[in-house]
Order: structure tokens, then C-alpha cells, then sequence
């Protein structure tokens, strides 16, 4: 069996309305597909799981349709099957009209951001036309204050057929238009609504694919678990195909996964791209027959096919009234949840409200990392109301300017916004090149600009500082300079700061470490510090290319050896000594007359293996390798194998 051609849009149609309006008799009558594959459905004719089918329009449009149970009972479910649908379907019956649940339908649909939609007014053939105008003129006053209001609304008899052709022209024209409401890009998320095991292909799970695309073959996880599995194959309404698009009813073959290991609720995502939270502040809507909500109000949270307990409190406020429209802190009580900023979510209550059912809100997930600031801090509601605006440049200024000092790994960064990789680094590019954020060299990590000048500022004091207390030292070691700086300044952060204040010239970065450049060791001496740097300096020029080591040094001075490290520092920023790793200071004057030698020995020769370079040196093993290394590091050599040859430019 082969696949059937691609077709466009990829949209998602899900059905809405109260029990025995004639939902999958409707979808039934439009796809071809009886959607009740239970045999309790069949039996009680009514939808307990969700269903589902292709429905093929004109134009070559296909749009993928769940069907939604209307019993009161299974509004969880059926919040499951509308999380992911782009496009709603209302269904009405003519001669019942509005019911409980078609309200709290409604109002789910509205929380969950649906703005297209198509009203069927069915079971024409039990009323006559006075019912059906009455039935029609009570759907319209219901969705006047909504996102539907302007939906339109086709009579139809599922029975007799009436309307049916006039349904699909409107499905087809209002997809074409309809943009899709879930995510078409980050990484791939698949909320599992079914998972069942084939016989000789192993544990099968579906549900609506969103973000991108998935493909055979491809490596996976399953959250909130952390579990890694491969996909073996995928389908889309029965058919298999190699990459399945977002948008459509996708089921995937996983390998390494059991049946046992799967459950609703679970989302398939790449690895590493997700990060599941237990709290995270929202936008949310509070319905207006809902009791006010207050301090850690406890309700059923409903996101994608998962539910969960969760403790729900007001954000800049101490309680949000009825109907308002403010910000939240969700606490996520068991498993925590992958979300995305975007993620829209139900919250339901645990008693019946006077207006039918007990969906009390619900919203759009800000932030799945937010941070930990008391929840009345004007900060963060400003925050969030910057977020608010789902503006990729504010996601990503509020998030980084928030890291402060500390600075935002571009990892975490793309955890916590869910953006693809190239578009994030064309996004953090763009910020940097005109001035909005800094990034680390190797473009890693970010920080707001005001953050970089602080830490730059914290750096400068902080060498300030050493310099004064040890005047002598020629620089500061980065490892002391970052012990001066708060303790959640990372690394990156740090090196960050060094490169833009020596970019400046306000910072060299030398051998001994780091200094500011006006920084100079020329400050009073008592006389016994003279006295030793005179013998230091005249004994290091007698010594030539064989000086004493540190602790020779001390014995033959009788100085201790952190004062004399001092001193010798001291006269290497003074130019009379160079320093070669092992702690070995050698009179410039003698570095400088065989760095001569062996300059034109190599170019003479084009290359010394290391026995004919330490002859040239003329000293023992304990001097030469140490000379070798530094001629190295100051780049006038370049080893390659077991010679040394001159760098190029040299």
C-alpha cells in the first residue's frame, strides 16, 4: 500500500457539542467512517473514546477529523481531542437546541484558543422549519460574545443527507483560510491518545502530531519519562508513510518501547528538546460562573492528553474575579508536564457550577521556567506581560535579561521557548548584531547587555581590589578573580567579560595573569625586598639558560618561597626576567641571544628533532624542555612529531 498524494492544508477538524447531538452519525455520514470503534459505543450509541477519520474535500484538501465525546462525564476526554484540533466543528441538534454541554463545549473551545469553526445545525428531518429557526437563533446568541460569532451555520440531516455537500464546501473554504492554531515548528510533539501493541511490529501510539515532522527511523523520547525509543514506522489514517507532517493523525510504530511502558498523556518528542516543568505561569481566563480564584485554588489541569492535579494562584493580585483575565502560577502536582510556551490548558473544578458543568478556566502557557520571584512582584507580571505578546525577539530579552549575571546557556534557551535551532540562532544573531544582547565567543551563551557592562564593572573593581592588596603581583589568576565574583557567574560569563574589557584595553591578559593596564609594579619596596631583587636579578643573569629553581632559590636567599615568587613576578613585568613553565625565571638578555640561534638554526635547516634542538640549547634536560615550551608558546617554534620547525610569519 502506498501512500496518497500530499494534500493542503494539514489542518485538524474536531467535533464539539452535548451527548446524542449527532456528532459521529455526522462525521459518519461526511467521511465514510464510523468513528465508534468501541463495542460499548456501538452498543450504548454514544462516543466514551475519542474517534477518528479523514475527510477528503474538494480542492484535494484533506483535513484529519477527531470526534469528541459530548457526555458530561467525558469532557476530559474530550478536551483531550480538542487540544489539537485547528478547526472546530459545533454540532446543535435542531430539536433540542443549546444544551449543558454544548455551553461548556463552547466555552472549553474558546479557552483553548479556537477561532474557526463551522456550526452544523442537525437532525433537520425530526423539526420543522419555526424549530430550526428557533434552534439557530439560540446557537447564535450563545457564540455572539466569542471567537465564533461569525461562524457560519449549515442545516443538515445526517439521515437524509440534506446539507452534507453545502457542510463540505464551507469545511473546504474555511480551510483554506484557517490558519493552523498548534505549532508548526520546534521539536516534533506527539501527545499520545492510544497506544496498543501490533502483532509482528510491537507497541503502536497515536495522536496529533504538532511542532515538526517526524520520520522513520528516527530516535525519540518519551516524556515526562525521559524514555528513548526509535521509530519504526508511522501512518497517517491507516496509510503508512516515510515522514509524517504536523497537523495530521499520525500513529508511530516505536521500537525498544513495551506496551506497558506507554500511556496517555505521554508526549513523543526528539531527545533532549523538552524539559517537563512542575510549575508554570500562564495567561488565563477565568470563566465568569466560576467562584473567584484565590490562593492555591486546587482544580484538574487538562494539557494535551495528559491530566493532572494542580494548585492554581493569581499573579500580581490577590484573587482574579469571575470573567477577568489576569496571570497564574500553576503548580503541577505527580509527573511534571512537557509544555511549551503557546500550550494552551483547561482547568476544571471537583463540584458543578450553577452555569452546567465544572470547567472553572484556563489559558496559554508564558513560562515553563519561571523564576523564583515572589508572585506580587510588579517584575513579573511585567514579564509576563511582555511575553504575553508572542513576539520571538521579547521571548527571548525577557528570558536572558532575567538570567542576569549568570547569563543564559543557549541550551536551556531553547528548552524553555521550544524554538528550532536555526531559528534561534538567526534570532540571537540579529539581537547581537545591533546591540540588544552579548553572546560568549563560542556563541553558547547570552547575556543582556546591561548585564555584560555590570559584570565587566564587578571585573574591574575586583582587580582593582587585588592590585591593592598585593601590589607586587604583576597579575590575578582567573581562578581568584572568579572567586570575587557572585557564585552563580558562569565560566562562559566570565570570559565573556575578559574578552569585551581587554577588547577595550582596559585589561591585558599576559603570562601572570590578568591586570588592569594601568596597572604598574613600581610602588615602594622596603629595603629587604630590594635586596633580594637585586640578588635575584643579578643572580638570574649569571645563571644564564641554567637558573635555580624556585625552591633553590629560597635556600640560597634564605627568603621564603611565596615572597620570592613575588619578587621574580615582579621583575618579569619589569622585562629584566622571563618566566618558562616550571616555575623557571631566565635573565632576558640570554633568552633573547638563543631565541636568535635557534630562529636562524631552523630556518637553516628547516626543522631540529628534539636531541639536535637541546645540543643547540646547550643545557641539560631540567632547562632545555622548559625553554622548548616556552619559545613554543610564545609561537616562535611549532612542534610537529618529535620536531620543532619555525611558525610562518617568522
Amino acid at each position: 500500500m502506498t501512500a496518497p498524494p500530499p494534500s493542503s492544508p494539514r489542518l485538524v477538524l474536531g467535533t464539539a457539542g452535548h451527548i446524542d447531538h449527532g456528532k459521529t452519525a455526522l462525521v459518519r455520514a461526511l467521511t465514510g467512517v464510523d468513528t465508534d470503534r468501541l463495542p460499548e459505543e456501538r452498543a450504548r450509541g454514544i462516543t466514551i473514546d475519542l474517534g477518528f477519520a479523514p475527510l477528503d474535500l474538494r480542492g484535494g484538501t484533506r483535513l484529519s477529523v477527531v470526534d469528541v465525546p459530548g457526555h458530561e462525564r467525558l469532557v476530559r476526554t474530550m478536551v483531550a481531542g480538542a487540544t489539537g484540533i485547528d478547526v472546530v466543528l459545533l454540532v446543535v441538534a435542531a430539536d433540542e437546541g443549546v444544551m449543558p454541554q454544548t455551553r461548556e463545549h463552547v466555552a472549553i473551545c474558546a479557552l483553548l484558543g479556537l477561532e474557526h469553526g463551522v456550526v452544523a445545525l442537525t437532525k433537520q428531518d425530526l423539526v420543522d422549519d419555526e424549530t430550526a429557526v428557533a434552534a439557530e437563533q439560540e446557537v447564535r446568541a450563545l457564540l455572539a460574545d466569542g471567537p465564533l460569532a461569525g461562524a457560519p451555520l449549515v442545516r443538515v440531516s445526517a439521515l437524509r443527507g440534506d446539507g452534507l455537500d453545502t457542510l463540505r464546501d464551507v469545511l473546504a473554504a474555511l480551510a483554506a483560510h484557517a490558519g493552523a492554531r498548534t505549532p508548526r515548528s520546534g521539536p516534533p510533539r506527539l501527545a499520545v491518545d492510544r497506544s496498543f501493541t501490533m502483532r509482528g511490529f510491537g507497541t503502536v501510539v497515536t495522536g496529533t502530531l504538532i511542532g515538526a515532522p517526524l520520520r522513520v527511523g528516527q530516535d525519540v523520547e518519551l516524556l515526562p519519562a525521559g524514555r528513548r525509543a526509535r521509530v519504526r514506522g508511522l501512518q497517517s489514517h491507516g496509510w503508512p508513510v516515510a515522514l509524517a507532517e504536523p497537523g495530521v493523525r499520525t500513529a508511530v510504530n516505536l521500537q525498544a518501547v513495551e506496551r506497558d511502558e506507554v500511556s496517555r498523556g505521554d508526549v513523543v518528542s526528539e531527545p533532549d528538546a523538552l524539559a517537563p516543568t512542575g510549575v508554570f505561569d500562564a495567561q488565563l481566563r477565568w470563566l465568569p460562573g466560576a467562584p473567584a480564584l484565590a490562593e492555591r485554588t486546587s482544580a484538574l489541569l487538562l494539557a494535551g492528553t495528559s491530566e493532572r492535579r494542580a494548585r492554581v494562584s493569581p499573579i500580581g493580585a490577590a484573587t482574579l474575579a469571575p470573567g477577568a483575565v489576569g496571570f497564574a502560577r500553576v503548580y503541577v502536582e505527580g509527573l511534571p508536564l512537557p509544555l511549551l510556551p503557546g500550550d494552551r490548558f483547561v482547568l476544571r473544578g471537583f463540584a458543578r457550577l450553577a452555569s452546567g458543568g465544572t470547567t472553572l478556566g484556563g489559558g496559554r502557557v508564558l513560562d515553563v521556567a519561571p523564576p523564583p520571584r515572589r508572585r506580587s512582584a510588579p517584575a513579573l507580571a511585567r514579564d509576563l506581560a511582555a511575553l504575553a505578546q508572542q513576539d520571538p525577539e521579547t521571548d527571548v530579552l525577557v528570558r536572558v535579561a532575567r538570567a542576569g549575571l549568570a547569563g543564559m546557556p543557549r541550551a536551556i534557551l531553547r528548552h524553555e521557548t521550544g524554538f528550532e535551532r536555526a531559528d534561534l540562532a538567526a534570532l540571537v544573531e540579529r539581537l547581537a548584531q545591533t546591540g540588544r544582547l552579548v553572546w560568549s565567543a563560542d556563541e553558547e551563551l547570552l547575556l543582556a547587555v546591561d548585564a555584560a557592562q555590570e559584570l565587566e564593572r564587578r571585573v574591574l573593581v575586583a582587580l582593582e581590589t587585588r592590585h591593592r592588596d598585593a601590589p607586587l603581583a604583576p597579575g590575578v589568576a582567573r581562578g581568584a578573580l572568579a572567586a570575587a565574583l557572585p557564585d552563580n557567574v558562569r565560566p562562559a560569563a566570565l570570559e565573556l567579560a575578559l574578552a569585551r574589557v581587554c577588547a577595550s584595553d582596559r585589561v591585558v591578559a599576559g603570562p601572570s595573569g590578568l591586570r588592569l593596564a594601568s596597572h604598574r609594579s613600581a610602588i615602594s619596596m622596603t629595603d629587604a625586598d630590594r635586596t633580594a631583587s637585586d640578588a635575584l636579578r643579578a643572580g638570574a643573569r649569571v645563571a644564564g639558560l641554567q637558573p635555580p629553581t624556585l625552591d633553590e632559590w629560597a635556600v640560597r636567599l634564605g627568603q621564603p618561597t611565596k615572597r620570592l615568587r613575588t619578587l621574580l613576578q615582579h621583575l618579569e613585568r619589569s622585562g629584566a626576567l622571563v618566566r618558562a613553565p616550571g616555575d623557571l625565571w631566565f635573565d632576558r638578555a640570554a633568552v633573547d641571544a638563543l631565541r636568535e640561534r635557534i630562529v636562524a638554526a631552523l630556518g637553516a635547516h628547516g626543522g631540529l628533532d628534539t636531541p639536535a634542538y637541546k645540543r643547540l640549547i646547550g643545557t641539560t634536560r631540567k632547562h632545555a624542555v622548559p625553554l622548548m615550551e616556552l619559545f613554543d608558546d610564545e609561537r616562535t617554534t611549532l612542534r610537529v612529531g618529535n620536531r620543532r620547525v619555525l611558525r610562518k610569519g617568522r
